[in-house]
């Protein structure tokens, strides 16, 4: 199951219904933590995730409204007695800014904590679930979307077929849908023999602190479901461009042109109190995330 948490869904100064951005991607248990604002450890503790199952925290750039709660989480962690790693990437500085606050506070971390800096282009590899392109967007300092995209998944299993091979139901069918041989009966049984073709994964994009731009088109052109920067409402488009970041409608714009699904809406001023209703427009889902939100895809 791949479930979104939005956790902080305001931009530079906190309100008091929208934190710090940061958005937990669930994969089957495991989280993928984009970006680390302030309050990010709160907001974990609210929506009832586990501390433990963080694998990777992605940052995408060094403004403090996405990376002033990770020193505390990380810190957090090793107080909670973790000791499996922890992949930390985001963009070049981010390791001497974690190693400066531990040598400032005389503190250490009692995990591997593996820091990987990049500067765009590049895939990184989570291990057998995804993986998570970077993409260089257009903000005021050097900024990066992120294009999780799930693996390819095994074809639906044809119990039909397994009836046929007389494959008794149980942990024998767990085992070919893993994608695993059996032996039965005298002779090797194949996954193919009983599981349709392979199915494409779930792709989402991140794109938050940019202006549209090269990058935004091509996470909206490869994904199906796009999370978006959506700072400022139209009419105050030139607030949006002063500070390099989008408007609803562009937002909106860019997902119906590039046929994405499901366009979750976040990062917006605290100028805006009001909490925005969920459309639709020609077969896109648009959803306003709020602080708290769940979406299982």
């Amino acid at each position: 199951m791949l479930e979104i948490v939005t956790l902080g869904t305001g931009s530079a100064v906190p309100g008091l219904f929208r934190n710090h951005s940061s958005t937990a991607l669930s994969h089957d248990g495991e989280i993928t933590l984009f970006d680390c604002g302030e309050a990010t450890q709160h907001q974990i503790q609210k929506v009832r995730l586990r501390h433990s199952k963080i694998r990777s925290i992605f940052i995408s750039h060094v403004h403090g409204d996405h990376l002033f709660g990770l020193m505390g989480l990380l810190t957090t962690l090793s107080l909670n007695g973790r000791d499996i790693p922890l992949s930390l990437y985001g963009p070049e500085g981010l390791g001497e800014y974690v190693a400066f606050n531990l040598r400032f506070i005389r503190g250490d971390l009692f995990y591997p904590l593996h820091i990987h800096e990049f500067r765009g282009g590049e895939i990184f590899d989570l291990g057998p679930q995804a993986e998570v392109h970077v993409v260089e967007l257009k903000h005021s300092i050097p900024t990066y979307g992120f294009l999780y995209r799930e693996k390819e998944k095994p074809g639906k299993f044809d119990v039909e077929a397994a009836s046929r091979l007389k494959i008794p139901p149980g942990p024998l069918y767990g085992r070919l849908q893993r994608g695993e041989p059996i032996e039965w009966e005298g002779r090797t049984i194949r996954p193919e023999e009983v599981l349709g073709p392979p199915r494409e994964g779930i792709a989402v994009g991140y794109a938050l602190d940019t202006e549209p731009c090269k990058g935004t088109h091509y996470l909206a052109k490869n994904s199906q479901v796009l999370i978006h920067d959506a700072t400022y409402k139209d009419e105050d488009k030139r607030h949006a461009r002063r500070g390099k970041h989008s408007t609803h409608g562009e937002a909106i714009s860019l997902a119906l042109k590039h046929g994405v699904k499901q366009l979750i809406l976040t990062h917006f001023s605290q100028r805006y109190l009001e909490f925005f209703q969920n459309e639709s427009r020609d077969g896109l889902e648009i959803i306003y995330a709020y602080d708290g939100m769940r979406l299982v895809l």
